[in-house]
């Protein structure tokens, strides 16, 4: 178990070092990665980056990591893909997101139910003024029933541009709660592969399409759409002076 200190030098190495980084003269690669081993996980650390994905991060580590945060506006991208985060972690993220501008919390099931509303409830309490524009919560067990604290955490973050709910199960009634929401937001990429998405789905994203005038990218690859729901959405593509990509692969 690492002790309180260990913890805080680690993240203290990692935002010094993305620190250094976007300090480098232009001509430096920005893909550069530097590794470091945190016990038995590795820290991948590139401009701008902090990755903490698939490492094991008590409550503990989380409200180090966002207290570091608060007093570093060098990161900007911060990976906690697949890292076994539940509610009580993302209420302790919160104060921490301030500067970052893309977050991946791919692959934290954790987020379903009360999760996304524990991080949405803490922005709120810190009074983040937040700079979110990307936000992955693909594959992390969301349903229909999470659409209410989706639409919480859109209001949080709301210069987000790019939402990725790739691989979770909303399905027609789910999307149907966030249209509302997502029509009037400054979101323009909408990721809705394999969720599950029926026909009652067609008339829902059609609308959507036909209505929000900022849309530029969206894709329902891999759902059990029919003819029907594909001639909605071309419909309302007709009507649409944004969008530039529509996926229906598979569907």
């Amino acid at each position: 178990q690492r002790s309180q200190l260990e913890k805080r030098a680690w993240i203290k190495l990692a935002l010094s070092c993305t620190a250094e980084a976007a300090q480098q003269p232009a001509n430096h690669s920005s893909s550069e990665t530097r590794h470091f081993n945190v016990g038995k996980a590795m820290l991948a650390v590139i401009p701008a980056t902090l990755d903490l994905s698939h490492s094991r991060q008590t409550v503990s580590d989380i409200q180090t990591l966002s207290a570091a945060l608060e007093h570093s506006p060098h990161v900007f991208r911060l990976n906690l893909s697949g890292c076994a985060l539940d509610a009580r972690h993302f209420q302790a993220l919160g104060a921490g997101l301030g500067h970052v501008k893309m977050l991946n919390i791919f692959g934290n099931v954790g987020l379903h139910e009360e999760g996304l509303s524990s991080l949405a409830s803490a922005v709120k309490f810190c009074q983040v003024s937040s700079q979110l524009e990307m936000l992955d919560i693909q594959c992390c067990g969301l349903t229909e029933h999470d659409s209410s604290s989706i639409v919480q955490v859109m209001h949080v973050f709301p210069k987000l541009r790019d939402l990725k709910l790739d691989g979770n199960t909303l399905r027609a009634r789910g999307v149907d709660q966030l249209a509302g929401y997502l029509i009037s937001s400054t979101i323009e990429e909408i990721y809705l592969e394999d969720n599950n998405l029926d026909c009652e789905a067609g008339s829902v994203l059609g609308n959507l399409i036909f209505k929000k005038y900022n849309l530029t990218y969206l894709d329902v690859s891999d759902n059990p759409l029919l003819n029907s729901s594909v001639s909605d959405m071309l419909e309302g593509v007709k009507h649409s002076d944004s969008l530039e990509k529509l996926f229906l692969n598979n569907t």
